[in-house]
């Protein structure tokens, strides 16, 4: 039978460890801790640096964006075109069947007079199961005329269109018709694309 020494020393060898053990295990619970901050803090400057990225790209879209739009007034993007449809937005509304259209037309520089017409707007679709065309006295609200333009650089035309019942829009025909010229221009937009933001 071991002697009361003997488990005393025991006691205090083991009694030894358990506050070693203690020691090392509070001082990696610190360490984890200060891992863990430093962990926090780097997911908060990822999380940072992604949104200033974002911000800096949609900026840089912008710019993209309207250095285009003076490139092609300015007639340096290799393009001498007149009159013609520069970009198309398309907004649902809360109703459904209602849209805001906002049309940017542009005329080169080089060729800058004023100019005058009028903007027909017709939609191609399917209602019920027929295929049809949709004019603008029929999409709008039957008193209002069609947009009208007057500009020598550019300008942007807005409105709504109202689609009846049980139609499914697929295209957006824009035909321009200026009042010193025979031939009309005239660009067409694939819906969906222009829900998505496929404008130009």
């Amino acid at each position: 039978m071991p002697k009361v020494t003997e488990l005393q020393d025991q006691v205090d060898f083991l009694s030894g460890e358990l506050g070693s053990v203690t020691d090392r295990l509070d001082r990696s619970r610190a360490r984890l801790a200060v891992l863990e901050r430093e962990s926090e803090v780097m997911r908060r400057a990822n999380d940072l640096l992604r949104e200033q990225e974002s911000e800096r790209q949609a900026e840089l879209n912008r710019l993209n964006a309207e250095l285009d739009f003076y490139r092609r007034l300015a007639g340096t993007g290799g393009a001498q075109t007149g009159l013609d449809v520069y970009r198309v937005e398309l907004t649902p509304t809360d109703s459904g069947r209602v849209y805001q259209f906002v049309l940017t037309l542009t005329q080169n520089i080089r060729r800058a007079s004023i100019i005058t017409g009028r903007a027909r707007i017709d939609i191609e679709g399917v209602l019920g199961d027929r295929p049809v065309k949709l004019y603008w006295s029929e999409v709008s609200d039957g008193e209002t005329p069609e947009p009208s333009f007057r500009f020598k650089y550019f300008q942007q035309l807005e409105g709504y269109l109202t689609l009846p019942e049980n139609f499914s829009p697929t295209r957006l025909v824009v035909t321009l018709e200026r009042k010193d010229h025979k031939e009309p221009v005239v660009r067409d937009f694939d819906w969906p694309g222009l829900l998505a933001g496929d404008t130009d």
